[in-house]
């Protein structure tokens, strides 16, 4: 028979939800629609944000800067997804 604190943790082990990796492909494509958006995807809100402002600023500045860090943002956002540690 289980004790009360054993009891107690099998039933909060059952209840955990287990998540699937994030998938690097569509964590990319979500990076090339929405600058930062793969980056959240894979579990990362500060960076989706940070490269969504930087992104953002590089378009502002000058087009081909905007279009180096959108292509960074996006290899960024699949590196996120393919080495997924968990959240």
């Amino acid at each position: 028979m289980m004790g009360g604190d054993e009891e107690r943790m099998s039933s909060y082990d059952s209840d955990l939800i287990e998540h699937p990796a994030p998938s690097p492909g569509i964590a990319a494509v979500c990076s090339v629609v929405l600058p930062g958006l793969g980056q959240v995807y894979s579990g990362r809100l500060l960076a989706g944000g940070l490269w969504f402002l930087g992104t953002a600023a590089a378009y502002s500045m000058v087009l081909v800067p905007g279009f180096l860090v959108h292509a960074l943002c996006v290899w960024s956002a699949y590196h996120s997804a393919k080495y997924w540690d968990g959240f």
